[in-house]
């Protein structure tokens, strides 16, 4: 018995051991198959910390970045997720928090009057307010699912008109409009339109949506999956221009603070300590 016991114990660290050095996709903006313009990166910071930053967002009143992180990659998680401050160069820490959640917090998305949002990639919408340098837990509300299957990775909110956008990560790129109060007001697919003629190549299978800002009536929406940017008018529906950034590692969230662009790497065993990326954003 104690030999099956160990066998099994071998065979269950051998497939999270391959899980977590195995490579996820193909960053490289170079082979995507949807590319109307490749940038390149202006400026790289290496991560202070050792976090699983999943979402990014520049707090415009403040001049300081809000970074979101997953669950712990362990075989038995304590459902503990955090957040964390820093300052407008990246070198330094000036704030950090732990919370209870229901999965990994994914996007984060700052909304004004120092407040946060952040979403779980199930679903979970996570309201924080900042009152004497401290932060706290407003409101939490569930995204209505229904027949719905959520796998969630980013926000956005357009402080214009008070929506705050997600998207489904990996297959049907359905894009899901919300008001403050985590109402849906509509959901509509991310298309592009005439860029291609090869029929093998399909924005479901080939993308994701692992980050998303807004900026002037656009949605920046960031495809982990070949370093991608797909510029989208929610208005119109249409793609107006895609962006691939060379020479970055894959990279979980985007925001945009004032000309620029800022993207955080992924913490994967097999790539270098993740950096912050700073990219012009084309005019």
């Amino acid at each position: 018995m104690k030999r099956y016991i160990f066998l099994g114990i071998v065979v269950i660290s051998l497939g999270l051991f391959y899980t977590l050095t195995k490579k996820e996709l193909d960053d490289r903006a170079v082979n995507g198959p949807f590319i109307s313009e490749i940038i390149q990166k202006t400026n790289e910071t290496k991560q202070l910390t050792d976090m699983l930053a999943a979402g990014i967002s520049w707090d415009y009143d403040n001049d300081r970045f809000f970074v979101s992180t997953d669950q712990p990659h362990e075989l038995f998680s304590n459902g503990i997720a955090s957040f964390y401050i820093f300052n407008k160069s990246f070198e330094k820490v000036l704030y950090s928090m732990d919370l209870k959640t229901d999965g990994d917090l994914e996007g984060i998305t700052y909304i004004g009057n120092n407040e946060l949002a952040i979403i779980s990639e199930v679903g979970t919408l996570y309201f924080l307010k900042e009152k004497d340098q401290q932060w706290e837990i407003t409101k939490t509300i569930s995204l209505p699912k229904g027949d719905i299957q959520y796998k969630l990775a980013s926000l956005a909110y357009d402080s214009k008109n008070k929506y705050l956008y997600t998207a489904q990560k990996e297959g049907k790129k359905i894009i899901y409009k919300m008001n403050r109060d985590g109402k849906l007001l509509d959901s509509f697919t991310l298309k592009v339109q005439n860029v291609t003629e090869n029929k093998k190549t399909s924005i479901n299978d080939d993308y994701t949506i692992s980050g998303m800002t807004f900026k002037k009536g656009h949605l920046y929406v960031f495809s982990e999956a070949y370093s991608t940017i797909f510029k989208y008018n929610p208005n119109t529906k249409h793609v107006d221009n895609i962006y691939g950034i060379s020479n970055i590692h894959e990279s979980s969230g985007i925001t945009i603070k004032k000309g620029s662009m800022y993207l955080v790497g992924d913490f994967e065993s097999y790539l270098p300590k993740p950096s912050f990326y700073e990219v012009a954003l084309p005019q």
